[in-house]
């Protein structure tokens, strides 16, 4: 690193000499995403009846919010990735849109991001 270059920290992601640290976060906020959504899905199905103000806040929770989250991050993993070990390509799309109604097939993307690592 020259003297006029900035320091890593102040680079972009994909132009940092090693971009591998920032791969960390993502699967914990995939996994922290699908626990929660499964939560929020066991807690609308069996105590909350359908049709009340808490039911619809639960479910508005889960489908508009934590669904999208953890496609939004899964697609953010896999950009991060694609910047330092290969990527995971075309492959993420189908997983993203899967992961927007059900939130548990990232954990699919996970297996199959571990699996081509090897």
């Amino acid at each position: 690193m020259s003297a006029s270059s900035p320091p890593p920290s102040m680079l972009h992601p994909e132009d940092r000499p090693d971009p591998a640290a920032e791969t960390w976060p993502w699967t914990a906020l995939i996994l922290a995403g699908t626990v929660a959504w499964v939560a929020l899905a066991a807690v609308e199905s069996r105590l909350l009846a359908a049709g009340t103000s808490p039911w619809a806040l639960v479910r508005s929770a889960s489908t508009l919010v934590v669904a999208p989250g953890v496609a939004a991050v899964l697609l953010q993993d896999a950009r991060v990735r694609a910047a330092t070990v290969g990527g995971m390509g075309a492959v993420r799309w189908p997983y993203a849109l899967i992961a927007l109604a059900f939130p548990p097939a990232s954990v699919g993307y996970l297996l199959h991001q571990r699996r081509r690592a090897r």
